[in-house]
């Protein structure tokens, strides 16, 4: 199973809000939520996913943005929208900040099904994350890379829960302009060896990174990043950008440039999503949709690239 973590900004939960298709078979994607802001879009988005019957993860104590601790997502987020919903779990992000006879004292009473726990660090007392895990219900340990204490793992499998391994593949540049120097790298391969390997799924931070940022510019360069399979079955990711990058204007034009290179290349390795078919649209009628919908865009693409793999072998 893929777990796509995502941080709850608006154009991604927006494209989990349109995705419909590869979201519907179970057993294939369930993507991780980390609300950053008690927005109309998350409300809508979580609703969606309620209304269509998708499994989920919505973390209850998110790492960044502004919501401020577990009570806070409940209020907003728990009660209003998922107070009789079962197909979705409540998520707890583990590192060494964690409080946990205050997350557990709040979790303790919540009906569900089965918790996600996401060690994103080693927990400052490791007794205290294992009498968690004891006194709760868990359906999935997302692992981090970052965990590099074999010990810790071990303790972990020997519990016998299944655990997915989360990597951040997405190499940020710090321009878009910087993307020209490596436009096509190795992106991931974990969905070939994650069963092999003894794990119930793998996770990410999709085409975005795990680098998060509130703040928006005009860029000086506008680039596409876009997800493809190559023949060995493994996921690369190719950036498109745009040539006329002296100065912040224009960036319809820019996109319009990246766009260029982006639909010959499609064309080329007859990438045929539904996000990619947009992709041709847009240029067909040469739109500019804003780069949050081409965010939109890249995340929907390497989402039904994945389900497409899962759902076929």
């Amino acid at each position: 199973m893929y777990f796509p973590y995502l941080r709850g900004k608006q154009y991604e939960l927006i494209a989990l809000r349109d995705l419909g298709g590869p979201l519907k078979s179970e057993g294939f994607i369930s993507p991780i939520i980390e609300p950053v802001k008690n927005s109309f879009t998350l409300i809508k988005t979580i609703e969606s996913l309620r209304d269509c019957g998708h499994n989920f993860n919505l973390i209850l104590n998110p790492q960044v943005g502004e919501f401020n601790g577990i009570k806070e997502v409940i209020a907003a987020v728990v009660s209003p929208c998922l107070s009789s919903y079962r197909n979705y779990q409540p998520a707890l992000v583990i590192n060494g900040k964690t409080r946990f006879n205050e997350a557990l004292s709040m979790i303790g009473q919540m009906k569900t099904d089965g918790f996600t726990i996401i060690c994103d660090g080693l927990p400052q007392r490791e007794e205290d994350f294992f009498t968690l895990i004891g006194k709760i219900e868990v359906k999935y340990v997302v692992l981090s890379d970052s965990i590099t204490s074999k010990r810790f793992i071990r303790e972990i499998k020997k519990a016998k829960l299944p655990i997915a391994t989360l990597s951040d593949p997405f190499r940020v540049q710090r321009t878009n302009a910087d993307y020209l120097a490596e436009p096509d790298e190795f992106f991931s391969d974990e969905h070939l060896f994650y069963v092999e390997e003894g794990y119930a799924g793998f996770s990410d931070f999709v085409t975005i990174g795990r680098e998060f940022s509130e703040s928006g510019f005009l860029p000086y360069a506008v680039a596409i990043h876009l997800t493809y399979k190559n023949k060995e079955d493994e996921f690369r990711i190719r950036h498109f950008v745009s040539d006329s990058n002296e100065d912040t204007t224009d960036v319809p034009g820019k996109f319009g440039e990246a766009l260029e290179k982006l639909v010959t290349f499609i064309d080329r390795v007859q990438l045929r999503t539904a996000a990619c078919q947009e992709f041709r649209r847009l240029r067909r009628n040469e739109d500019y949709p804003g780069l949050g919908s081409v965010k939109k865009l890249s995340i929907q693409n390497h989402f039904e690239l994945v389900y497409d793999y899962l759902s076929t072998t």
